[in-house]
């Protein structure tokens, strides 16, 4: 058994290891998006390590960069994401092993935090493993359309995915005043959020290979006030909004992006609305329909790497991811 980093080449049989061990999912497992996962994200590539038994591939584990900032201090992270195990080679500790490996590799580096989204099933071994829970990401939601929201759930009928297109995301984040708002953004949250950037936004939002954005933009002259980038998808009770990122400058009552905002929910048929309940407070007065707590949040895990002390993670009081950090990895 051989344990070393992988390497570009190594791609192919990955994903191949990850649909036989795994199999397809609402994420579909291809080169093209383990590239923009893993090698195309602007925090960096990910460290990747491979188990070897003679030449056939029988374990993967990744951990994707990440980077947190609050009031201009940058923490560097990374997330726990894909892993695999060959079926004929489970119960011999190696996703144990690799994982292990990985959390010695980046505390060497000086990442301060390893976090992830485990799902029931595995979240027992990432705690004997050394991780705690954070919390669960409070997620809150409004409601636009009841009752075909309930329609949709009595009868279980099967809503139709929304096709998005691309035109306003694209506009939005190729605009030369895009920074501008972003700084603004920095500056006026208090709170752990991730080093937005219009990198990071083209990369998270337009050439994401996996699903579709919508964006609505607000503008003052040649200014860009205010922003809210989202997905549209289908669940059980019908067409949910999720707003994944939002921003205001400090400056505007964003009336006119609310103006928008109702305008392109009913464009677009939405049933409701969901946004994470750590937004800011001048976001969630712009929002302030969204009343009822949800329960569709996921449960987040951390663990110590160089940063010894977690208190700022915990319960979302001073961390405030967004959806979109999140969703999809």
């Amino acid at each position: 058994m051989e344990i070393r980093e992988a390497t570009e080449g190594d791609i192919g049989e990955i994903v191949a290891l990850l649909k036989h061990s795994l199999g397809e999912s609402l994420m579909p497992k291809s080169e093209q998006y383990w590239r923009w996962k893993h090698l195309e994200n602007p925090f960096g590539p990910s460290p990747v390590l491979l188990c070897w038994e003679g030449s056939e591939l029988i374990g993967v584990r990744a951990f994707m960069r990440w980077e947190w900032i609050q009031q201009g201090q940058v923490y560097r992270a990374v997330r726990a994401v894909d892993t695999a195990t060959h079926p004929a080679h489970q119960g011999k500790g190696i996703f144990k092993k690799l994982t292990l490996a990985l959390v010695d590799y980046c505390k060497q580096q000086g990442v301060h935090f390893v976090f992830n989204t485990p799902n029931q099933q595995s979240k027992p071994g990432y705690l004997k493993m050394g991780w705690e829970e954070a919390g669960k990401l409070p997620v809150y939601g409004s409601i636009q359309r009841p009752f075909s929201m309930m329609k949709h759930f009595i009868s279980k009928t099967d809503t139709q995915q929304y096709e998005a297109e691309n035109n306003a995301i694209k506009y939005y984040l190729q605009h030369d005043k895009l920074s501008t708002l972003l700084t603004d953004h920095h500056h006026q949250t208090k709170q752990l959020t991730t080093n937005i950037s219009a990198q990071y936004l083209t990369w998270r939002y337009v050439d994401v290979p996996v699903a579709n954005y919508v964006a609505i933009g607000e503008e003052q002259g040649e200014e860009i006030t205010g922003l809210i980038i989202g997905r549209i998808k289908k669940s059980r009770w019908g067409r949910e909004l999720r707003i994944t990122d939002c921003f205001m400058r400090g400056d505007s009552n964003g009336k006119e992006l609310m103006k928008k905002f109702k305008e392109r929910k009913k464009e677009w048929d939405v049933d409701y609305t969901t946004l994470t309940g750590t937004t800011d407070n001048h976001t969630q007065k712009i929002f302030g329909g969204l009343t009822f707590k949800t329960s569709i949040g996921p449960t987040v895990t951390i663990r110590s790497l160089a940063m010894t002390d977690l208190n700022i993670l915990k319960n979302f009081h001073h961390w405030s991811p967004a959806l979109g950090d999140l969703e999809l990895f």
